[in-house]
């Protein structure tokens, strides 16, 4: 005991020493803890609410188009294109005024459709509604915006609508110029007045606690929403608006408080209206109190037990510690070094021994696995060619070309035919690895039922040197890229597509290339997807979002397995420029060439 307590020994200067460095962690580890907490869920509830706020912009700016849609269907209306170009029969206005009608009563959101024809009566959805006398609304900003605007929509902020005699609306409009097929004049204006319920359903829905809320101005500062409209335009209750502008301004910034709220912005690209997220700071964390006396309670026990531990401390860190602590440092870098005989007591040894032990089992669980691993990849692969039951489809094939001759139709025949052709391409061959005439087939099928499908929408060309034909190419490789390009690029652009399919041989490997003219890929995403491919073999929700980081990196994974990780997919992309894929594998001949 007397040396025990002594301070010369080491038993005594560890137990004094971790007692006072214990003590003062703790109390420091609760200080920090306790900001730390504070600050991570700030900072995550922030996130959570960025992310909300721009979710709620993209479904108002989905709402808006919903409502250019309906203003689309009823400028193409055939009975108000004959009444605007005058060559109206009897019974046109009357059809008009009975479809605008249904449409109030299918959208309890539409307060009014109205139509202004130059020099005629307005047409609305009542046959005896009256415009008020004292109003000219061809003087209005909507009207006089619309015409302007040559055709484009025109969104307007908030206001109340009192071109109705006895009616007297809070609504935001929608106003477009009307264009006749035969008359290069402009006939009137098209305007729809909506209700705040939508909006209003929607940007409560997006809101964090119970004191938060969400508001809409537009680019100038003008309310467009607030959830307490009549409060805002008595001037009972008012926003920081330019702070709010700066913060839209400043790109370095994401949030502004004023003490006790935070303010969020999302500026929508369809209207121009900036979406505005209100945060209150007791909203983030409640029952403080209760996090503090928790605080307490873990700091005491993990005292009480730290100072139990180091009184069970009798010898201090000896040489033959310390060659074993630095030989398992080896771990972390994956060396697995062995510590072999050591000169220690039998403690010790026997700790070195069953730590020699561990390594060497793990060195063969990490082979065995590996192994494992990749026998089970091809396997997956395999399972997944083995689920198609090749007599169900020879069966199918077989229907889908019958059809197509008793359709006795081209586009049926020809439809039919590239199915078959590309059924028979997908099931002829028992393995993964193909001739390159064959993928090529298989493409060109694919091509072809895509290309009638979208009527136009796209064209293609192959430019593939017959003299590839014989070497092989894993089955499935150019279809999923393919695809890709007509569904993530072409698709979402107005002019014509065009694919481009190319390969070539460049010394002892082959090279495809898959380009589109589609809207290609921002930086980010382009970023994102190239980072996927780094690291093929990791879970997809990691490093691939979307659909086409999934198909890309698929074949990529796939193309690595077969050939190694020398070969495989790259990636370039420029937003509104378009994509291309470029495909890289051995150049070699198999039982499967031509």
């Amino acid at each position: 005991m007397r040396r025990f307590i002594s301070f010369g020994t080491l038993g005594s200067r560890i137990y004094i020493t971790f007692t006072v460095m214990i003590f003062a962690t703790i109390f420091i580890m609760q200080l920090v803890a306790f900001r730390f907490t504070l600050t991570t869920v700030r900072n995550s509830t922030l996130e959570t609410n960025q992310a909300m706020l721009g979710q709620l912009t993209r479904q108002i700016d989905s709402y808006i188009q919903g409502m250019e849609k309906i203003a689309s269907a009823v400028l193409e209306n055939p009975e108000l294109q004959r009444l605007l170009e005058g060559d109206g029969i009897e019974g046109d206005r009357s059809a008009v005024e009975t479809m605008l009608a249904h449409y109030i009563q299918a959208r309890d959101d539409i307060s009014e459709i109205l139509i202004f024809p130059p020099g005629g009566s307005v047409i609305s959805s009542d046959p005896d509604m009256e415009i008020n006398p004292w109003t000219d609304y061809t003087l209005r900003p909507w009207y006089v915006k619309a015409l302007a605007a040559e055709g484009k929509t025109v969104v307007s902020g908030s206001y109340v609508q009192n071109l109705v005699r006895g009616q007297y609306s809070w609504v935001v409009s929608l106003s477009r110029q009307i264009n006749t097929r035969h008359r290069a004049s402009t006939p009137g204006i098209l305007l729809v007045d909506l209700k705040f319920n939508r909006i209003q359903e929607l940007c409560q829905s997006m809101v964090i606690g119970k004191k938060g809320y969400n508001f809409v101005i537009d680019e100038q500062g003008n309310y467009v929403f607030h959830p307490t409209q009549q409060l805002v335009y008595s001037d009972l209750k008012n926003e920081p608006i330019d702070r709010i502008i700066n913060l839209v301004e400043d790109s370095e910034r994401i949030t502004y408080s004023d003490g006790e709220r935070y303010f969020m912005v999302d500026t929508s690209p369809l209207t121009g209206w900036h979406m505005v997220s209100v945060l209150r700071s007791d909203d983030i964390i409640t029952e403080w109190r209760n996090v503090q006396a928790g605080y307490a309670i873990i700091g005491l026990v993990l005292f009480l037990i730290v100072g139990i531990a180091t009184n069970t401390v009798t010898l201090g860190i000896t040489k033959p510690i310390r060659q074993l602590q630095e030989t398992m440092k080896s771990v972390d870098t994956g060396d697995f070094q062995l510590v072999g005989r050591i000169r220690a007591t039998d403690e010790i040894q026997e700790l070195a021994r069953e730590y020699d032990i561990m390594v060497t089992r793990i060195r063969e669980l990490m082979q065995e696995n590996i192994q494992e691993q990749e026998l089970k990849r091809k396997s997956d692969l395999k399972a997944l060619q083995a689920q198609i039951n090749p007599h169900f489809l020879y069966n199918t094939l077989d229907s889908i070309i019958w059809m197509g001759e008793m359709q006795q139709n081209s586009a049926v025949v020809l439809m039919t035919s590239a199915l078959a052709r590309l059924f028979r391409i997908s099931i002829s061959k028992g393995r993964e690895l193909i001739s390159i005439k064959d993928e090529i087939d298989h493409v060109q099928s694919y091509l072809t039922i895509e290309e009638m499908r979208y009527r136009n929408k796209f064209d293609y060309v192959i430019d593939v040197d017959p003299g590839l034909y014989e070497f092989e190419i894993l089955k499935i490789t150019l279809q999923p890229l393919v695809e890709n390009a007509i569904y993530h690029g072409i698709k979402e652009i107005d002019e014509k597509g065009r694919i481009s399919i190319r390969g070539r041989k460049e010394d002892e490997t082959i090279v495809f290339t898959v380009q589109d003219n589609g809207r290609g890929m921002a930086p980010e995403q382009l970023r994102l997807l190239n980072s996927a491919l780094q690291h093929p073999f990791m879970e997809q929700g990691r490093h691939a979002r979307g659909g086409m980081g999934v198909g890309i990196r698929n074949v990529h994974a796939r193309l690595r397995l077969y050939f190694g990780e020398d070969f495989g997919i790259s990636c370039r992309s420029r937003r509104g420029e378009g994509t291309t894929i470029t495909i890289v594998f051995p150049a070699r001949k198999g039982d499967s060439a031509v």
